[in-house]
């Protein structure tokens, strides 16, 4: 019947066929097809094969298809065809049978086939041992009167008693046995004796003691014996020292292959990472500069069965030579192997786990290997132009494995320690020059800002600003800079180095910190500045009939108030474009960024490079559509002239920035046409006094706030009236330094006439600045003495200069800022998403926490809400 299903598999080409899953009660009858049950009740299960039946373990034929169980007093004989009693007694309702010596066989047959009436104890022969219930031939067990038995074998008497004794404890008396066998048979020649017990020195982790299993190696009056296995690197056998290899130019990768030193003396090279014993181990490919990590879990006695007491020994495959590469070992009690008894510091093997005995019990113990690390340092070859010097080691450090637990973790890792791209001597380079020339403007800019009336604490925001700017330029420059050289000098870009990420980190942060602080700081001078709507309408109206917000010019006091509003936190460059224009940079050049290396510092560099070029691309975008359509702050004298109105905004103390809007049409104010019409207040200290008296807080002889604010608009009124009626004044022009500086010199605190609280001066300065001036914003010229409240104004700039006073004037800290702020999320996470995502959420929230003081303060300030147009 076989034969004929054979025929039909060839006839039809049957390519596979299942058969039926049988039961252990059933057989696989072939001609059906199917399962058949065993007879029953007669102790015959299936056999192995599943073909058939047969009787159950401890069960002997009775008869065809029929099996008899023995009982528990009973072993079944050799041939298996009966049931030979034991020898056993009652005690006290418990049966107890005897049970062989260790040195005896059990025996069941008699010479003649016949089994035996009961089991009997027979004891081997001198010479043999017993084992699997057989007499074998036994080596030790028949020594000559001057050899005794250890470990299973004749060593001399004199050469124990010459070997130095055990000083310790830490190898257990069993295990010691075989080291001493190992060791006379080393001694002798046997070379498979050496590998074993160079195995023994490896798995008792290089072992010190003279009467360890590494005392062939360590003792010095010994002669090796001929086929002892070589556990450490000779220096001297090599061009560099162990581990030091030169890689030539545009090589990226190694091989680190392992050699496998098996317990039966064998000895093979696994170079393919695919035929590895498991994941975690050797053969590795190492990618030059890429670090990584890897845990595996392992059953330990699945472990044990790879590992069968074999040692491991890791090569570099260079060009197809294996280079040794030198191992440190660390106990489990994470200490390294002291070497002092040891001829070098570079051991070469090492092992995966070991089973022993301990030493207090005859308890097993189980040490496996916990972690391997590779360490890769790589240095630049003084000699050889555009060659690199390598140094490799291996380090493991072993674990002792809980009795309760049956599996492990053990750890592969590789890190490299690369050399110095020039980061330092780049960061020394631009951050001495930038560091110095940024304090010296933050110097000057601090200097401005008293001479307006500044705060002394400014200095702090300031200098703040500028040694950020200075920080996270400079460890940009140096980085470009650096990746530039290394990806022209050795054929392929190297990570930087550790410590100069770190650096690159800590500058990066310090610089977001830094900024940070001056962002607050302009945030807060903006909500804190002092805000005046001048009413044309109500100029020279009775004191008791003062009031700016009248219900017939409400509507005018709310549309400037929310035009001024929304002008607080316009940008020149949105970052929302921003961002979005960067991400797209970035995947643009995402094929090019697959060759950098795995560096966060090289990629940081390139994501500032995608953001800087996209905020640059977006401001001359936006440069050119205001000089085509208009900039949005146009709109704002436009409404100040329609309604009548004229805004001034005090900057500091001592310095405003104004912008007209009375629209009559009289001779005298023609000349207020373009920049003249939005000019900058320097006061003169009368002027000062004044303006201090009124806008102190608080309730006077005028009877509440709001009067005391009526006599102060209209101070300043009668002040803008005099000073622009173009009856007198002087133009002169400031210098590129005041205008790129922005600050004022000892010359505009010039003074030229009295003011009192009722009534302003006959005569002003008006000041136009020079070029020198709009460029620095700064005032140095020498003016003429006198005591003068100056006005500043700007030829051909139609730019309100009260712009200054909001983020529109901010652009640079607060567009720095942002380009740190990704910057600083790009290098922490590596991830231009999500600093993307930080940034624009960072810029939201400022922007509504700005807002909303914003018009808080223009609502203390002028008592006007943007919102009462329209309620």
């Amino acid at each position: 019947m076989l034969a004929v299903f054979g025929y039909l598999f060839i006839i039809f080409e049957v390519r596979s066929f299942e058969l039926p899953a049988c039961n252990r009660s059933e057989y696989l009858e072939p001609s059906l097809m199917s399962c058949q049950a065993c007879p029953t009740n007669v102790s015959m299960v299936a056999s192995i094969d599943g073909f058939s039946c047969t009787c159950e373990e401890h069960s002997v034929p009775a008869g065809i298809s029929r099996c008899r169980p023995c009982n528990a007093t009973e072993v079944i004989s050799v041939d298996g065809s009966t049931c030979v009693p034991r020898k056993c007694q009652n005690n006290s309702g418990r049966v107890v049978c005897r049970k062989c010596p260790n040195d005896y066989i059990s025996v069941t047959q008699n010479f003649d086939g016949s089994a035996t009436k009961e089991v009997l104890c027979v004891k081997c022969a001198r010479g043999f041992k017993a084992q699997n219930n057989l007499c074998v031939r036994c080596e030790g067990c028949a020594c000559a009167r001057g050899d005794t038995a250890v470990g299973g074998a004749c060593v001399p008497k004199r050469f124990l008693s010459d070997r130095p004794k055990q000083d310790d404890s830490r190898i257990h008396p069993a295990a010691l046995q075989d080291v001493v066998k190992h060791e006379y048979r080393c001694i002798n020649g046997d070379v498979l004796a050496c590998r074993l017990l160079a195995g023994e020195c490896v798995r008792n982790f290089y072992l010190a003691e003279l009467a360890g299993p590494c005392r062939l190696w360590i003792q010095p009056k010994i002669t090796a014996p001929k086929g002892l296995p070589k556990l450490l690197i000779d220096p001297t056998s090599n061009d560099f020292k162990p581990g030091e290899f030169i890689i030539r130019k545009g090589k990226n990768s190694l091989l680190l292959v392992v050699a496998v030193y098996t317990s039966d003396g064998g000895f093979k090279v696994i170079e393919s990472p695919n035929e590895r014993l498991y994941q975690c181990s050797l053969p590795l490919y190492i990618q030059i500069g890429t670090d990584f990590m890897l845990d595996c879990d392992m059953n330990i006695t699945k472990w044990s069965q790879i590992d069968q007491n074999s040692t491991f020994a890791p090569y570099l495959n260079m060009d197809g030579v294996l280079k040794p590469l030198p191992v440190a070992v660390r106990t489990p009690s994470d200490q390294y192997i002291q070497r002092g008894s040891w001829s070098s510091t570079y051991f070469r093997r090492y092992f995966l786990v070991h089973n022993f005995l301990l030493t207090s019990s005859n308890a097993t113990g189980t040490v496996y290997l916990r972690e391997m690390l590779v360490r890769l340092r790589i240095e630049r070859d003084k000699h050889q132009s555009g060659s690199l010097r390598l140094f490799v080691s291996v380090e493991v450090r072993y674990a002792s494995k809980s009795p309760l637990a049956q599996s492990v973790t053990t750890t592969l890792s590789v890190q490299h320690e690369m050399p110095s791209a020039g980061i330092f001597r780049g960061l020394e380079i631009w951050g001495g020059v930038l560091g110095t020339l940024l304090s010296l403007y933050a110097i000057v800019q601090w200097r401005g800002e008293m001479r307006r009336g500044g705060l002394h604490f400014s200095f702090v925001p300031l200098m703040a600003g500028s040694v950020s700017d200075a920080l996270y330029f400079a460890a940009w420059f140096s980085t470009l800079h650096a990746l530039a050289a290394e990806a022209g000098t050795l054929g392929m870009t190297l990570p930087l180095s550790k410590a100069e990420e770190r650096v690159i980190r800590a500058f990066v942060y310090s610089a977001v910190s830094l900024k940070a602080l001056k962002i607050a700081w302009v945030n807060w001078k903006q909500c804190r500045c002092d805000i005046f709507f001048l009413d044309w309408s109500e100029y020279n109206t009775p004191l008791k009939d003062g009031n700016i917000q009248t219900n017939d010019g409400s509507w005018r006091l709310a549309t400037l108030a929310r035009e001024w509003s929304r002008l607080q936190t316009k940008r020149r460059a949105p970052p929302g474009y921003t961002i979005t224009l960067a991400l797209l940079s970035l995947q643009i050049m995402s094929p090019w960024q697959g060759y950098l290396p795995q560096s966060k510092g090289y990629r940081w560099a390139v994501a500032s490079i995608a953001w800087i070029s996209s905020y640059v691309l977006l401001l001359g975008v936006r440069w050119a559509l205001n000089r085509v359509a208009g900039a949005p702050y146009a709109v704002l004298p436009r409404v100040c002239r329609a309604t009548d109105l004229s805004l001034l905004v005090f900057q500091e103390e001592y310095y405003a920035h104004y912008v007209h809007g009375r629209n009559e049409d009289t001779k005298d104010l023609r000349l207020m046409a373009g920049p003249l019409a939005m000019c900058r207040v320097v006061m003169a200290p009368q002027l000062r006094i004044v303006y201090q008296q009124l806008s102190t807080p608080g309730i006077d002889d005028l009877g509440n706030i709001d009067a005391r604010r009526v006599v102060l608009t209209r101070l300043l009124a009668a002040f803008f009236e005099r000073a622009l009626d173009g009856l007198n004044w002087v133009a002169s022009e400031r210098t590129v330094a005041e205008r790129l500086l922005d600050v004022e010199d000892n010359a505009e605190r010039l003074l030229d006439v009295e003011l009192s609280e009722r009534e302003a001066g006959t005569t002003r300065m008006l000041h136009v600045r020079t070029v020198a001036e709009r460029l620095l914003d700064v005032e140095v010229s020498e003016r003429e003495a006198g005591t003068t409240s100056v006005l500043l104004y700007d030829p051909e700039d139609t730019a309100p200069s009260c712009m200054g006073v909001t983020w529109w004037g901010e652009e640079w800290s607060l567009g720095t800022f942002d380009t740190m702020l990704f910057g600083c999320i790009m290098l922490a996470t590596d991830d231009p998403l999500l600093a993307a995502f930080v940034t624009i959420v960072v810029w939201q929230i400022i922007k509504q926490i700005r807002q909303w003081f914003g018009n808080r303060n223009q609502r203390i300030k002028t008592n006007v809400d943007e919102t009462l147009y329209n309620k």
